[in-house]
């Protein structure tokens, strides 16, 4: 769900944000800007500050809702833990939830959140390539899925600069990522397949 939230909503959460506090010098991307004709009554329903506040309390939503899949993902290491997958996902945990509270203190008091904000997604990008380096390596994912999860952090700053807009540029990459990952997670053949081996009891013959 947080995966799908961040993909639903970037797009008019950044030109939003354009729309209520662009200043001389500062445009919205021409690509971003040409689509707004488009986005109608979501960008209309109220005062452009308004609709910019109400999207990034709701956005504030997807870095909360990450969070299962991580543990999810997590859990279905059991039994091929690494030092790299543990330090991965205590990176990742922390950095969702200091950009939910940074999130929330950004878009429900007043912008005061900000400073966390920026710390937590620098925690989220890394966390979730070197998340996607320790599946790669573990194999408990399909290899596309974990490059997805590689390029999260890459892809964050290549989203930036697609919609010079923070969290939403930087999100959308490793949210998709995630969302992909939530999907296989919840497909229960696809689970019971990636269970590694190493967590099956030894029958009496192998361990003799």
């Amino acid at each position: 769900m947080g995966g799908l939230i961040a993909v639903v909503l970037t797009v008019p959460f950044a030109s939003a944000y354009f729309i209520a506090y662009s200043v001389d010098g500062e445009a919205p991307p021409g690509w971003l800007h040409s689509l707004e004709p488009g986005l109608g009554s979501l960008l209309t329903f109220a005062a452009p500050e308004t609709v910019y506040t109400l999207y990034g309390k709701v956005f504030n939503l997807v870095y909360l809702l990450i969070l299962p899949a991580v543990f999810g993902l997590h859990h279905l290491h059991r039994g091929a833990n690494s030092p790299r997958e543990m330090r991965a996902f205590r990176v990742l945990v922390g950095g969702l939830i200091a950009t939910c509270i940074g999130v929330a203190g950004d878009y429900w008091a007043d912008g005061m959140g900000f400073p966390i904000e920026v710390l937590g997604l620098l925690a989220v990008i890394a966390g979730t390539t070197l998340y996607g380096v320790a599946t790669l390596r573990a194999g408990v994912l399909p290899p596309w899925s974990s490059w997805l999860l590689v390029a999260g952090g890459p892809g964050a700053f290549v989203g930036m600069a697609l919609f010079g807009h923070i969290p939403s540029g930087p999100t959308l990459l490793f949210a998709a990522s995630w969302l992909a990952v939530g999907v296989l997670l919840s497909t229960h053949t696809w689970l019971e397949a990636c269970v590694p081996p190493t967590t099956q009891p030894a029958s009496g013959a192998e361990r003799q």
